[in-house]
């Protein structure tokens, strides 16, 4: 996990491997861990671009939490939303989105249509329709899910500016840059209170209002914000 985070994902791969080697031998493939080792692996080739991996370890590790916990189980709904990314980030949208759909059943059905997770599996519905051109189902679900987040864990949190900048990409490609301009600025605040100035989502939020103001022909405000994220950078 060290080296993955460092980015090193030779090293990580090698490590990750041993370990699925001795999991296998002392546990067998049927114990929980071995499915760990198994999420931590497709993880990484999910990172590097390793598609064909990363999907032939998902299925495997689909078919053995199916069996551990059952298909009404958080595990089991993480790791379809987990596939679906995969498919989503491959462009292949007819596969990513019944697994979507199952995702948000479970945890709708599992922990409630008033928990974080739920309107995560939301917020990936709507990135779904976005990629798919769908911008009325997209923006809806948006919305919910920032209503979920706004009432359970608050507006200062990174989870829910997250989403006020995933909404704003999104009207952003519908040509509402006023909505867009003014989700922009509310989550670059709350991503400068909660994460500080050098944290990427913060240096997002600048790009994403550059590219608002760029629209807009207000470059007088655009320049000074390129500036600022330039120099982080």
């Amino acid at each position: 996990l060290v080296y993955l985070l460092k980015q090193d994902y030779p090293e990580a791969e090698k490590w990750f491997l041993e370990a699925k080697t001795i999991y296998e031998k002392v546990l067998g493939k049927e114990h929980r861990n071995y499915a760990g080792i198994l999420i931590n692996l497709a993880s990484l080739y999910y990172t590097i671009s390793n598609n064909d991996k990363s999907e032939q370890l998902y299925l495997e590790i689909m078919t053995l939490l199916e069996r551990l916990y059952g298909k009404e189980h958080s595990y089991y709904a993480q790791i379809l939303s987990n596939q679906a990314n995969l498919y989503l980030n491959m462009g292949n949208y007819e596969r990513a989105e019944p697994l979507y759909l199952e995702a948000n059943a479970i945890f709708g059905k599992v922990k409630g249509k008033e928990h974080p997770d739920y309107a995560k599996s939301l917020t990936n519905l709507a990135l779904l329709y976005m990629e798919k051109g769908n911008n009325e189902k997209a923006e809806s679900l948006y919305l919910e899910s920032l209503t979920i987040l706004e009432k359970k864990i608050g507006k200062e949190n990174s989870s829910y500016a997250s989403g006020l900048h995933n909404l704003a990409l999104l009207y952003i490609l519908m040509g509402i840059y006023e909505k867009a301009e003014l989700l922009n600025l509310e989550a670059k605040a709350i991503r400068e209170k909660v994460l500080g100035k050098d944290h990427p989502d913060y240096t997002s939020s600048i790009g994403s209002l550059v590219t608002v103001y760029f629209y807009m022909g207000n470059f007088e405000k655009a320049e000074p914000l390129n500036l600022e994220a330039n120099a982080i950078y």
